[in-house]
């Protein structure tokens, strides 16, 4: 189920992938956008601009590829407003991240609509038992790494402040391939040595479109490459989401990355005991997850304008 590309073609991508979350998530930039160091990546604390993150069709190639007709389904009526993670973030941090739109240029699955439960299509007997090893394997890394301090300590560093909806992202660029228990990122309630592990999310360096995940039809990878891109600075921190023009993201001292991150594709996993999203386990968004943006998944809301 491995994704195998040459070291090259890893490295060349690596130095964009801590975007993610942007993986998600942060895909909007704010008024402040205060720029703070973690570890030796450049993060942004981003209050994000829902009008303008949006992600790029691909279809997928090769053998391998997913066979995406109906992937991604969201059930009407399943987003009622009342979540805290919609009471956090009343709209998507990024369209591509909640399977929005379709149609070509704004979203990485071809999804059908919305925020919400994710339809779950129906999954093999082989592909079944090769699910529940992989679960394992994933739920065994919320285990290995159950707090902030102990995934530093293995080499992941903070690429995104704490997002509501999706959580702290810790990125580990030795894992650029799909392997269920070395997930490139691991999702946090916030970004304190002690805050808990809440998730995983997958990166993968794919050019020959999306790539294999976990077994079955009901895994979801996304890109962030709208509109050319996140604004990414010295090729590891999100200074601006893809609604930032050109202009405006040499002016806060980064480049657009989409030419290269055409390539990567990002899927989360929400495994982690007491975070068992009722929204599917591989859904973009944790409907449970509330909190402030910058803070952790226990503070109040932000007011909204």
């Amino acid at each position: 189920m491995k994704v195998r590309h040459s070291r090259l073609a890893l490295i060349a991508g690596a130095s964009l992938v801590t975007l993610s979350l942007a993986g998600c998530g942060s895909s909007k930039s704010s008024a402040s956008d205060a720029v703070k160091p973690a570890g030796n990546a450049t993060t942004t604390s981003m209050k994000m601009d829902h009008s303008g993150g949006s992600h790029d069709t691909t279809s997928p190639t090769g053998s391998g590829a997913h066979d995406m007709a109906g992937h991604g389904d969201v059930l009407t009526g399943t987003a009622t407003g009342d979540s805290p993670c919609e009471k956090s973030s009343p709209k998507p941090a990024s369209p591509g991240q909640v399977n929005q739109s379709g149609a070509a240029g704004t979203d990485a699955e071809g999804g059908h609509g919305g925020r919400g439960m994710l339809k779950q299509l129906a999954v093999t007997h082989a592909d079944r038992v090769l699910l529940s090893k992989q679960m394992v394997q994933a739920r065994a890394v919320i285990d290995r790494y159950p707090t902030v301090k102990s995934a530093e300590a293995a080499g992941y560093k903070e690429s995104t402040v704490f997002v509501p909806c999706i959580g702290a992202h810790y990125t580990n660029l030795k894992y650029l391939a799909f392997d269920p228990s070395n997930p490139s990122e691991l999702l946090f309630d916030g970004t304190d040595p002690n805050s808990k592990i809440i998730g995983l999310s997958y990166l993968v360096f794919s050019p020959g479109g999306q790539p294999e995940g976990f077994a079955g039809p009901n895994d979801h990878f996304h890109q962030h490459n709208a509109n050319g891109g996140l604004c990414l600075k010295d090729g590891l921190g999100v200074v601006g989401g893809e609604d930032v023009s050109v202009a405006e993201c040499t002016k806060r001292g980064g480049k657009k990355g989409g030419k290269i991150m055409e390539n990567v594709w990002m899927a989360h996993a929400w495994v982690a005991p007491g975070w068992e999203c009722t929204w599917g386990v591989f859904a973009g968004e944790c409907p449970e997850l509330g909190g402030r943006l910058g803070g952790t998944a226990f503070d109040a809301p932000a007011p909204q304008k």
